[in-house]
């Protein structure tokens, strides 16, 4: 599915890899009426762990099943060059997809004379806080006996800006997630568009907020793990998204004509795709699935 924005010359295009929380959708080892009806039902309701893609060069977080999400989405892993990591959690950081770029490296050796040449290996920054990168640096390690994985990294720090390259700028701000790391939202511009990519987090900080107030938003994809039952501190729900999207809106911060994609659905409390939609449509909200594409132009 595609989602499209008119009203610009140039074009840039967003896509949602994964939706689904740490728990997966359906959950397989659950029981419940919607991971059964996800079982049976359409592929919109079999969600990945969460991540999403600034097409077709930055990334914003690396789960264990992301070479299976990127296939579904149709996307080239081998052209991204940045790594955005909202925090170390597993199902938001693994090493284990980044551990694949051996398999060039394997090739490379070992070249076959009934093909053509194989391309290098392109380098790849992983940006992250203090803990995704001690963890991705300790990975490295362990590896560069072996392979040159041509992975570098950059540590971030909350409301300092970093250039990735000449169309575009990656602004980490505070989620409200965990007490034991500085867990980072993003705001993507690239050319004349800004993306607010914010999960996983509950309501946002006040400095958050703050930070915000300098963007006109074109699009908003947050969290919405606890569906129906309450919000947590570190998990926002539907209703608190819809509150989300009110004030972007009410403060300037989302656009008028911005859209608001909500993800990373828990299954226990969140109805698969089929029902949700439908009623979100009603409040100018998108329901998230895997593979869902927003073009802005």
């Amino acid at each position: 599915m595609t989602v499209g924005f008119e009203g610009k010359g140039q074009m840039v295009r967003f896509v949602l890899l994964g939706t689904g929380a740490s728990d997966l959708y359906p959950s397989p080892w659950c029981g419940c009426d919607y991971c059964a009806r996800a079982r049976e039902s359409e592929v919109r309701d079999w969600r990945n762990f969460s991540c999403a893609m600034l097409y077709p060069d930055v990334l914003i977080d690396c789960p264990p099943d992301l070479p299976h999400s990127a296939l579904k989405a149709q996307v080239e892993l081998y052209k991204v060059r940045h790594l955005l990591v909202t925090h170390s959690h597993h199902d938001h950081f693994s090493t284990d997809p980044l551990l694949l770029r051996r398999s060039v490296q394997w090739a490379l050796r070992t070249p076959r004379k009934d093909l053509l040449a194989l391309p290098e290996l392109q380098p790849l920054t992983v940006y992250g806080n203090s803990r995704v990168i001690e963890k991705c640096r300790a990975f490295l390690k362990e590896v560069s006996s072996k392979y040159d994985l041509k992975i570098e990294t950059q540590k971030l720090k909350p409301f300092e800006p970093v250039k990735l390259d000449e169309r575009t700028k990656a602004h980490p701000v505070l989620a409200e997630h965990c007490r034991d790391e500085d867990a980072l939202l993003f705001v993507l511009e690239r050319d004349d568009f800004a993306i607010f990519y914010a999960t996983d987090t509950g309501w946002l900080p006040e400095e958050t907020f703050d930070y915000l107030r300098q963007f006109a938003l074109d699009l908003v994809v947050a969290d919405a793990t606890f569906g129906l039952a309450p919000a947590t501190d570190e998990h926002m729900n539907l209703e608190q998204a819809k509150q989300l999207r009110e004030r972007l809106l009410c403060e300037g911060i989302l656009k008028e004509s911005g859209k608001f994609v909500v993800t990373h659905f828990s299954p226990h409390w969140t109805p698969p795709h089929q029902l949700l939609a439908p009623a979100l449509q009603e409040d100018g909200i998108i329901a998230g699935h895997d593979g869902l594409w927003i073009v802005l132009e």
